[in-house]
């Protein structure tokens, strides 16, 4: 492919602190890429961002983009309430797309975008970072490689002040989907939601269980003290933990510890690196999800998580949301 051509929709937080960033970084080592346009419904913002990273023109209006710009790839940075509105425009020109999580403001919605990639023939990735964490990949393999099966899964996500009613699907999700990325697709589950005194908003436990049989249990409490996500699989005489390294959290830029007869193993501790030597966009895995579209659309390959791969992450979490408790298959 002579020239790779981006779009970006969104310029808002998520768009402007990680994803332009990646597609800047990105074009030293894919010369072919081009970051066409940026759109966003505040013409200011998309002035400003298409100067800062270099966008070759800003637009207000997205079908505009779409019909000038012959694009061959696109990250669609925008709500959940907007998102199925906006990507299925550029999946019926047959535009590969980058979806922000979760993609849609319903399973619903999501499934409606499964159908039209897959009439269309449309590549998709979502946007789900912490799968593209090299400390979460690594804590993959060494589940995948212990000599001794797993025995329980477990995972915290801690947050302060987070009042909104939709945080068990919009911002929960993504622990859920670290799960399913670490244990499996799930059979079922078992949802507690809590109504705590002094809390504006409800705290869920979760409760899984995975196809392979494995059980797991996520904690989702909006309104703690502090602000951190931690992942721990628990096996015969060994256990493994991660601190993720989301840069707002307690742990960053995190560390993966192995505990065996009592005794523990720094896998790797980020703490350790010098600041100026930390590569921020690859630890938090916004550099890694980027580079896997991008490196998908230049060779031609299928991008993961696609649609089809997180829906059930996203069932999940309208789950979690309900409090219900679910079975699949």
């Amino acid at each position: 492919m002579k020239s790779l051509r981006i779009g970006v929709v969104g310029a808002g937080y998520i768009s402007r602190t990680y994803h332009c960033p990646s597609l800047t970084r990105l074009k030293e080592k894919y010369p072919q890429l081009e970051l066409a346009a940026i759109c966003d419904m505040k013409e200011e913002r998309a002035r400003e961002l298409a100067s800062r990273f270099g966008f070759g023109k800003a637009y207000t209006d997205t079908g505009e983009m779409i019909v000038s710009e012959k694009l061959h790839g696109a990250c669609i940075l925008v709500d959940p309430g907007n998102m199925k509105k906006v990507a299925l425009q550029f999946i019926r020109r047959r535009i590969p797309v980058l979806l922000e999580k979760p993609p849609g403001a319903d399973s619903s919605e999501v499934r409606e975008l499964i159908s039209a990639a897959e009439k269309h023939g449309v590549a998709n990735l979502v946007a789900l970072n912490r799968r593209f964490m090299p400390l979460a990949r690594r804590m993959k393999e060494l589940i995948e490689h212990a000599e001794r099966p797993p025995q329980l899964l477990s995972a915290e996500m801690l947050r302060h002040e987070r009042t909104e009613p939709e945080f068990a699907f919009g911002t929960a999700v993504h622990a859920i989907d670290l799960m399913r990325y670490l244990g499996g697709d799930v059979a079922g589950l078992r949802v507690k939601k809590l109504e705590l005194a002094a809390n504006k908003a409800p705290a869920y436990i979760v409760e899984f269980d995975f196809e392979s049989g494995l059980p797991g249990r996520l904690s989702i409490l909006p309104e703690t003290g502090m602000e951190a996500e931690r992942y721990t699989v628990h096996g015969n005489n060994w256990t493994i933990t991660l601190e993720a390294p989301l840069d707002w959290t307690v742990d960053y830029p995190g560390r993966l510890l192995f505990f065996e007869g009592r005794k523990r193993h720094f896998i790797q501790d980020n703490r350790l690196w010098p600041e100026s030597m930390r590569d921020h966009l690859e630890i938090t895995g916004f550099l890694g999800e980027v580079e896997h579209f991008i490196a998908c659309l230049a060779g031609g390959d299928r991008p993961q998580p696609s649609l089809a791969d997180c829906l059930q992450s996203v069932e999940i979490a309208e789950a979690v949301l309900a409090g219900k408790n679910v079975k699949f298959g």
